[in-house]
């Protein structure tokens, strides 16, 4: 496990990818927004816009359902007697990227990732679970009976292979086992964080940093209460009301951009 937490390391704080984009860049750009491509003679420090960067991904990573992706991580049976805090406490140290876990299980003897099923030992009750399901047709009436079969097999599979009682902090990005030693490789389901640097080609990222950093400029102008060369008056209430309004927005759309899992039928009401 610590070669793959320098690993994650290694990605995330220099190896970017080519289709990544910089953070000088980034900075580049917002700047740009501010100033409206060096139109005003003001903006918000680099340090400051590194530090509203950082505190925005950490808001989207918890709030954007495309700042991470769903990934399966593989524990080795062998990494629970060779690591310390795990004999002493029952937990192992994550990489940093690993946002939240949606599902901790443990394989079976012949497990198949992409087929959990596969090691059932009783081929019957996999006769069961899949009868019909690839014999409907495309009607709306069997697209409902598809997704009824995929909601038991989904409820059949947390009977069959009970999960392992677990609990993950994402401050400290350790994973407690709270029940039995897993006694085979352990299988989880996380979300990952993306990396920054494809997070920052996100219009949407760059537009709410772009709003924070207009109420940080605002708040500077503020404070300070200047004007300009000519006696030109700083209207910084503007600015900071644009940047609110802008964080609303971006915060409402985010919020009703947010998948849904259902699907609509229709029929015939013959009364």
């Amino acid at each position: 496990m610590a070669k793959e937490n320098s690993k994650f390391a290694n990605y995330h704080d220099g190896q970017i990818p080519s289709d990544q984009i910089s953070q000088d860049a980034f900075l580049a750009e917002v700047q740009q927004e501010l100033t409206v491509s060096c139109a005003l003679p003001f903006s918000v420090p680099p340090a400051e816009i590194t530090r509203i960067i950082k505190y925005a991904s950490k808001w989207f990573y918890k709030k954007y359902e495309y700042a991470v992706q769903e990934r399966y991580y593989v524990i080795p049976q062998e990494n629970f007697k060779k690591i310390p805090t795990f004999k002493a406490y029952g937990t192992i140290k994550l990489p940093d990227c690993i946002y939240s876990i949606i599902g901790v299980r443990q394989c079976a003897d012949g497990f198949s990732l992409y087929n959990p099923l596969k090691s059932m030992p009783d081929f019957s009750l996999e006769k069961v679970l899949f009868k019909d399901i690839y014999s409907i047709d495309g009607s709306t009436e069997a697209l409902m009976y598809a997704t009824i079969y995929q909601y038991w097999i989904d409820l059949a599979s947390h009977i069959l292979f009970h999960p392992i009682s677990y609990n993950y902090n994402t401050n400290s990005k350790e994973l407690v086992f709270l029940g039995e030693v897993p006694q085979n490789d352990v299988v989880l389901t996380v979300y990952e964080e993306l990396p920054i640097g494809y997070l920052m080609k996100d219009e949407i990222f760059f537009r709410y940093v772009c709003a924070k950093a207009k109420t940080q400029l605002s708040r500077i102008l503020g404070t300070f209460a200047f004007n300009l060369p000519g006696g030109i008056t700083v209207n910084y209430d503007l600015l900071r009301s644009e940047g609110q309004e802008a964080l609303e927005k971006i915060e409402e759309e985010i919020k009703s951009d947010e998948g849904m899992d259902w699907f609509m039928t229709s029929g015939n009401d013959n009364k």
